[in-house]
């Protein structure tokens, strides 16, 4: 039985694929806390970094970021090990599923020297209406660019009308 309040686990079936995003980054001196490693809050600003990357690169490659309609919803981040000062981060990202409104990405972090895991993540982004103040349908065209980025389809429910990204 789960707890009053408690949270449950995002659980989503394994991708055997590779993910086929890598984002690099360099651990800053600022990173590190009091105790000589990468903070817990600066895993989650690697994979902000990591996400945001992945979005413009497969989706809005000639635009500005601000004309993606999304919110963060959630992430669970596992740590698996330390990050200290000097080392470089891989951050490597998927889309694992795409439903009506929303898609849930997965994000594995390592310590490139020597692809130490230090870090298994999973995030759902909302397509969101600002103006409106609420969800609108994940567009047809970006279920189609990250189906082809991914090397997999991810259709549209049937029961809901066509989308783009301009009239989102």
């Amino acid at each position: 039985m789960e707890a009053v309040g408690s949270t449950a686990r995002l659980e989503w079936p394994p991708v055997t694929d590779d993910y086929r995003h890598r984002t690099t980054l360099q651990v800053r001196f600022r990173d590190i806390d009091a105790f000589g490693h990468v903070n817990n809050a600066v895993f989650h600003s690697y994979v902000e970094q990591a996400r945001i990357q992945y979005l413009l690169d497969v989706l809005e490659p000639d635009k500005p970021f601000d004309r993606l309609p999304l919110i963060l919803a959630r992430v669970e981040l596992d740590y698996r090990s330390p990050i200290t000062f000097g080392e470089e981060v891989l951050v490597e990202t998927r889309v694992e599923r795409i439903g009506r409104t929303s898609f849930g990405m997965s994000h594995r972090m390592t310590v490139a020297a020597d692809d130490r895991l230090v870090g298994d993540v999973q995030s759902v982004l909302v397509t969101y209406d600002y103006a409106a103040a609420r969800p609108v349908p994940v567009p047809d065209d970006w279920r189609r660019l990250l189906g082809q980025y991914e090397g997999r389809a991810f259709d549209a429910d049937a029961s809901r009308p066509a989308t783009t990204a301009a009239t989102s």
